[in-house]
């Protein structure tokens, strides 16, 4: 795992056809501050980087259409629907097959840190379908994109609610 004292990022292979990824990173801010920014997906198209944008509600049980720019190179746009499951003020996580037949189980955790901090995390699995194919190539990606959007989001949050500390 490589690690900081403020981020983690870690890709596991448990099988040909399963990879875990997890991501982590330390915003300076409460835990509804970082929720209210990652629920505000209106505001993606300003700062967020790899998951661009989410088009519908974070409620749970809602659809939404979670859009993807995997290459920062490249103006091309991914869209996968989903469903999600949402822990109002802590989590939202969608389950659910992909392209390839690749299932993903893609988490968004705000967990405070007791000290008016909030660790936020991003993981995922992916397995199944295509996975053992191309598992290695995506697990990297997408560990490289969640890092980018995490290290965005600090960066939004942190500048919507400047601390005590710098103000």
């Amino acid at each position: 795992m490589a690690t900081t004292n403020l981020e983690n990022v870690k890709v596991e292979r448990i099988s040909a056809s399963h990879r875990r990824i997890y991501t982590d990173i330390l915003i300076n801010a409460t835990p509804a501050q970082v929720w209210s920014v990652l629920t505000d997906t209106a505001s993606y198209q300003h700062w967020a980087a790899f998951l661009v944008d989410i088009q519908g509600k974070i409620k749970d049980g809602e659809k939404i259409t979670a859009v993807f720019q995997t290459n920062p190179k490249k103006e091309k746009l991914t869209t996968i629907e989903h469903t999600i499951t949402v822990t109002e003020g802590s989590a939202f996580y969608w389950a659910e097959k992909g392209p390839g037949g690749i299932k993903d189980n893609h988490h968004f955790v705000v967990e405070p840190t007791g000290d008016g901090k909030t660790r936020f995390i991003q993981s995922d699995e992916i397995m199944k379908g295509i996975t053992w194919l191309v598992g290695g190539n995506l697990s990297k990606m997408y560990a490289n994109g969640y890092q980018a959007f995490n290290r965005m989001l600090k960066t939004e949050v942190e500048r919507r609610f400047p601390s005590a500390e710098e103000a």
